[in-house]
């Protein structure tokens, strides 16, 4: 069982995200759909798992002050940093594109949640024993799974937003609160003028440039 497992994890969460990588830029948004539907449906199956863990809304109440608070400082951040590199601020440029993101990037956070928290933490605990392997083994798979945008400072970005993530899930095994912390994290770093790190129709492009 543990060897499967381990397969299984290599392959989905290793392999997928580098054939994604060589693809065209909108199968990494399916990729990411069909990653949450196809976790959704195992842990619905799964007669150990919670149905209230979908959500977690007791978590969810008790950590969401820590994770504004987590994410104010975040925004202050990235936005003293367009202010710095004189980044056109997204809402300023484009207010159409900047609001659909900000509706819908939420829906791409509950996706991605549920696979590399919910569902991680849920299927990977017999690899995982320990608090602080899960927190780390989550992580880096989330990093690592931002390979598929082909660019570096990205990757960094999402390894250590990642981090912080599987810690708050770690404390609450709160899928809302995660999604939530993830939403602020994707939505400020958008607004900021960052969307280029974690989407773009180029390939292999250099993130940083305005």
């Amino acid at each position: 069982m543990r060897r499967r497992r381990t397969l299984e994890l290599g392959v989905l969460f290793g392999l997928g995200p580098a054939l994604l990588a060589l693809g065209p830029r909108w199968t990494v948004s399916v990729g990411i759909l069909a990653v949450g539907i196809l976790c959704a449906a195992a842990l619905g199956a799964d007669p150990s798992f919670p149905r209230a863990g979908f959500w977690g809304l007791a978590g969810a109440r008790a950590g969401l002050p820590r994770v504004l608070a987590r994410a104010a400082v975040v925004g202050a951040a990235l936005l003293a940093f367009a202010v710095v590199t004189a980044r056109p601020l997204l809402p300023r440029t484009q207010p159409g594109l900047w609001t659909l993101i900000m509706l819908l990037y939420p829906l791409s956070a509950y996706a991605q949640e549920l696979a590399f928290r919910t569902f991680f933490f849920h299927r990977y605990a017999t690899l995982f024993t320990r608090p602080a392997a899960r927190v780390l083994a989550s992580g880096l798979i989330f990093g690592w799974a931002h390979v598929a945008v082909n660019n570096g400072a990205g990757i960094l970005l999402a390894t250590a937003a990642g981090l912080a993530m599987a810690a708050t899930y770690e404390r609450s095994r709160s899928t809302l609160l995660v999604t939530i912390e993830h939403a602020l994290y994707g939505d400020l770093a958008f607004t900021a003028g960052l969307g280029a790190l974690f989407y773009s129709k180029a390939r292999w492009v250099a993130g940083l440039s305005p």
